[in-house]
């Protein structure tokens, strides 16, 4: 069997949705010019998934392994849409798109950046000792492109010592697997959380590189924490322009009908959380043209701050310095 070199971290079948014709729009961070072309160019890496088999050789199982699942997936995806309802708790639907958001949370690139963190730091280095002035200046220059603050360099570099003891962790082969290791725990927070479906009334809505958002109201702490699917307040996924999965932890209406303002909002998001790309339909060059795309996309930050837990009568106990990774939607 041939094996296959052009893997998608985003599924083509997925993204064609948003198009037609097996074609979309596509807008790129730091290029002012948007282009139309086929799914098939997008979200797509040469050997992203490729490991090293039993043999010695290098492997596409895992790429074929996800391709019995995408399949499964939009299937699902088309049950949603044709019956405009989130599969029901309990069903197959449910079961397989849980499954698949779980790894379309855990298998794009910045994700397995995330892992990759103190190798590139390493890569940098060089011969270089890893202090607190050359993690700053690594920070600076290729990770954040601004000064950081000496907390997140504090940070940054006592996480980054930590991991490098452990040396044969930061392979590509151990970052795929180590990033599909948590899909499960993923799936499971997912399966407890409250499916609903949002219907826009005009079908606007669009997607990316990272399709999958978590969103929680603005709020201050975002400068030094960020949040996850366990306090995020919506986990979204737009199934085509017309139509999103939501994901929350309290009850809402099984469905809700979407204003254009509320679609413009969710198109923000989805923006700003983007890898490298946003895709469209190719005949709304306009709709992708208004949106704030910033030239850098989000990379993990670093912060070291007091740790409080809160007792069961109320208190807190202070538990000493904790430190903190995330990665920013805003």
């Amino acid at each position: 069997m041939s094996r296959a070199k052009r893997h998608h971290y985003v599924p083509a079948a997925y993204l064609a949705r948003f198009g037609e014709g097996g074609s979309v729009l596509v807008r790129r961070r730091r290029r002012p010019a948007m282009y139309a072309t086929s799914v098939k160019n997008v979200a797509v890496e040469s050997g992203f998934y490729e490991v090293l088999g039993d043999d010695g050789l290098p492997s596409d199982a895992i790429e074929r392994g996800l391709a019995g699942l995408e399949g499964e997936a939009i299937m699902a995806l088309r049950e949603v849409e044709q019956s405009q309802q989130a599969p029901p708790i309990g069903s197959s639907a449910r079961s397989t798109l849980a499954t698949f958001l779980a790894v379309q949370f855990t298998r794009t690139p910045l994700h397995r950046e995330r892992i990759m963190f103190p190798e590139r730091v390493a890569r940098y280095a060089g011969s270089r000792e890893i202090d607190a002035a050359l993690m700053a200046e690594y920070l600076e220059r290729e990770h954040l492109g601004f000064s950081p603050r000496d907390s997140e360099v504090r940070a940054a570099l006592d996480l980054t010592q930590y991991l490098l003891r452990e040396r044969e962790l930061f392979t590509k082969d151990n970052a795929i697997r180590l990033a599909f290791s948590t899909v499960e725990a993923v799936e499971q927070v997912m399966l407890r959380m409250r499916w609903s479906l949002e219907v826009a009334r005009k079908p606007r809505l669009i997607t990316s590189d990272a399709p999958l958002v978590l969103w929680r109201a603005p709020t201050p702490r975002d400068q030094f924490e960020g949040f996850g699917l366990e306090n995020a307040e919506e986990v979204r996924f737009p199934i085509s322009p017309a139509m999103q999965l939501l994901l929350t932890h309290q009850a809402r209406e099984p469905v809700t009908w979407i204003e254009p303002e509320r679609v413009r909002a969710c198109n923000a998001d989805m923006t700003l959380a983007c890898y490298q790309v946003v895709v469209g339909h190719p005949r709304r060059e306009r709709q992708l043209e208004l949106l704030n795309l910033p030239p850098r996309r989000p990379v993990i930050r670093f912060n070291t701050g007091p740790g409080y837990r809160v007792k069961p009568d109320g208190t807190e106990d202070y538990m000493g310095e904790i430190l903190h990774s995330w990665v920013p939607r805003r």
